[in-house]
């Protein structure tokens, strides 16, 4: 079996993202590497910091926090 943090080619990670504790999105993104935690990373146009990276279930999964909350 291949580990999933090893990537060939794109990568697809689901996301989970969070505003003052709440979860707000969750979806997929789609990467050149598997992105590490405190990368920053966009979605919906909005930077985002990967708070923490986890390869269970077979899929690469991200959570995410927006910068702009993490500089108050």
């Amino acid at each position: 079996m291949r580990s999933s943090r090893v990537s060939s080619g794109p990568v697809a990670c689901v996301y989970r993202a969070y505003e003052g504790g709440d979860l707000v999105a969750t979806g997929r993104l789609v990467f050149d590497a598997v992105p590490a935690e405190g990368d920053e990373v966009v979605l919906n146009g909005r930077t985002h910091v990967v708070r923490a990276v986890d390869f269970g279930s077979g899929e690469v999964a991200l959570t995410l926090e927006p910068t702009d909350l993490t500089q108050r």
